[in-house]
């Protein structure tokens, strides 16, 4: 599951690549292996190109208000 839409599909990608590279090891032949290979550097590079925006946005962290029953335990 991605943040946005696109690392959903490169998620996809990922895995999708990762299963060609296993089955083409294994029973399918060398064919698959280098497509799943092909698919796998594909994602992880899309993947680290959109890296830098998520955090594109800046939002203010949420700060509690009052202590936490773990706080109040320690208090004690």
């Amino acid at each position: 599951m991605g943040a946005n839409s696109r690392q959903g599909w490169f998620l996809f990608m990922f895995l999708i690549g990762f299963t060609f590279v296993v089955a083409g090891l294994a029973y399918l032949g060398l064919v698959f292996a280098l497509v799943g290979l092909a698919f796998l550097i594909a994602s992880l590079v899309g993947l680290h190109q959109i890296k830098p925006l998520e955090n594109g946005s800046e939002v203010e962290p949420v700060t509690a208000s009052a202590p936490s029953p773990a706080a109040k335990l320690r208090a004690s």
